[in-house]
């Protein structure tokens, strides 16, 4: 197969799984117009709090982030490493799992929670990792002899002010824009705090009433925020680079005793606010651990097969989306458009979208197998493993390439005896954050899975209607539990990856 025919058959991939499904939505949509009137005034408010709750959730985690970023990386700070784990923890849990702690901690009656500055809290403690590990990854790659030079000049806020900040402005408009798209098409913290917002109303069309022709007008508006916010990205990110160049030598702050015990203090209380105590408080309240063991035990063994066979497709098929993307083949732009635009795009309309587009005669045997599970999954995390694989490429020398292709090595050979052998580790942390992302996921699954096929994290959301507290929370405690060993994993691929 020649390269060409190759790079081909993946866009038809991509355009079959992800990217077809959501055009035949949007022109089935445009053939029923005469339901805009489901455009009420309520509609309408829950569209403005949506709007309102993502620019502060992403304008928050941003600034937060970034200077949590900062002082993870270009500081002497001595517990990095332990905080960094422990704010990255929330992000690879269920969403909802983090509002069920804080409804524990303040109670049901609450006022404040159960609204507005409820939900902005929520989802600042789980898309707060975000700007986090995007600004680490871009000071990495701050060169420091511009640091050193700026230094004789100013001093140590002034480089940071000067020199540091301004290199990674990409990396604060990645994150604002990131959380933002992220925030707007969360349900499951809503949900459970009972706040209206815009992507509830289209989920509760499609699962509450059965109406597939008004959930398709609903899913408009966000799709439209989407590809705004997509071409917003290419706009401004267009010249940003996202290759890995680290240098070991980076200059590093030095902070005094004072400033040690102020930052430890300061990290510590964030830390107690947004991850402690909401799973501490949720944690106490479990009990029945071994009937909460028998209940979850065939939804966790779904939840490990398909996180496994869908950690599986993100790998190999990030890895070779990363390659084209990465050299620029036939493709590349749509492909990149394409994957970022399924990632940002809210997880309701991307199930509603595979519904109907694979509910028929034809593809019965993906409508009614979990294949519509694992085509969900492979849409909506692909960016996350093709980036991973875009940035290692990256970073390989194109002398290589060159000598094997002068040697008479074909694009297939290339591929297979130099790129792979060189991105072992790299495709262990794609399988891993494949895993991890597909483990915790619930919104796509509770809309596509076949009777008879939910996962743990779906098990967990159905209980929540009738179930018992304790069992509940023993439930939230088997799957945070499950979630640490990939994350240890990928944290050790990390750790062994810095020390080559």
């Amino acid at each position: 197969m020649s390269e060409k025919s190759f790079v081909t058959s993946l866009f038809i991939v991509l355009l079959v799984v992800g990217l077809l499904p959501v055009f035949v939505m949007i022109i089935d949509s445009f053939f029923h117009l005469k339901s805009l009137d489901i455009f009420t005034s309520k509609t309408l408010q829950s569209f403005k709090n949506s709007l309102a709750l993502s620019f502060a959730v992403a304008t928050m985690t941003t600034i937060i982030g970034t200077m949590l970023g900062v002082l993870f990386s270009k500081t002497n700070f001595r517990y990095s490493k332990v905080y960094l784990i422990l704010f990255i923890i929330p992000l690879l849990l269920p969403s909802f799992i983090i509002a069920l702690g804080w409804v524990d901690v303040v109670g049901v009656k609450s006022s404040w929670l159960f609204g507005f500055f409820g939900t902005l809290l929520v989802l600042f403690s789980v898309y707060l990792p975000i700007p986090i590990l995007l600004s680490i990854f871009f000071l990495k790659q701050i060169n420091s002899h511009f640091e050193e030079a700026a230094r004789l000049m100013t001093g140590e806020f002034g480089v940071l002010k000067g020199i540091v900040l301004p290199l990674i402005k990409p990396a604060l408009m990645l994150s604002f824009l990131l959380v933002f798209i992220l925030s707007f098409g969360e349900i499951g913290v809503a949900n459970v705090l009972r706040y209206e917002v815009f992507s509830l109303e289209s989920f509760t069309q499609f699962s509450a009433f059965y109406n597939s022709k008004s959930a398709m007008i609903l899913a408009m508006p966000m799709v439209l925020v989407v590809a705004l916010i997509v071409l917003l990205e290419k706009i401004y990110i267009k010249n940003s680079s996202f290759r890995y160049k680290s240098f070991n030598t980076a200059y590093k702050i030095s902070l005094s005793s004072k400033m040690q015990f102020f930052a430890f203090l300061s990290v510590s209380l964030l830390a107690l606010f947004v991850v402690i105590l909401p799973l501490i408080s949720l944690f106490s309240e479990m009990g029945e651990l071994k009937t909460a063991l028998d209940k979850a035990w065939l939804p966790l063994q779904r939840s490990l097969i398909y996180s496994f066979l869908g950690a599986s497709l993100l790998m190999i098929f990030g890895f070779l989306y990363g390659y084209i993307i990465e050299k620029r083949l036939s493709f590349s732009s749509t492909l990149d458009m394409g994957i970022l635009f399924l990632f940002a795009l809210p997880s309701t309309v991307m199930g509603i979208s595979l519904i109907l587009f694979f509910n028929t005669s034809l593809t019965e045997f993906i409508y009614t197998t979990p294949l519509i599970v694992l085509f969900g999954y492979f849409a909506k995390y692909l960016a996350l493993t093709t980036k991973i694989a875009q940035t290692k490429l990256s970073s390989i020398p194109t002398s290589m390439i060159e000598a094997a292709q002068m040697s008479g090595a074909n694009w297939l050979q290339r591929l297979l005896y130099i790129l792979l052998p060189l991105s072992k580790k790299t495709l262990v942390a794609m399988f891993m954050v494949g895993f991890i992302f597909t483990l915790r996921e619930s919104s796509i699954t509770q809309l596509v899975y076949p009777a008879g096929y939910e996962t743990l994290p779906v098990y967990i959301l159905t209980q929540m209607a009738n179930g018992k507290p304790e069992i509940i929370a023993s439930l939230c405690l088997i799957l945070v539990s499950v979630m640490m060993v990939p994350l240890f994993a990928l944290l050790y691929v990390g750790e062994s990856h810095d020390r080559v």
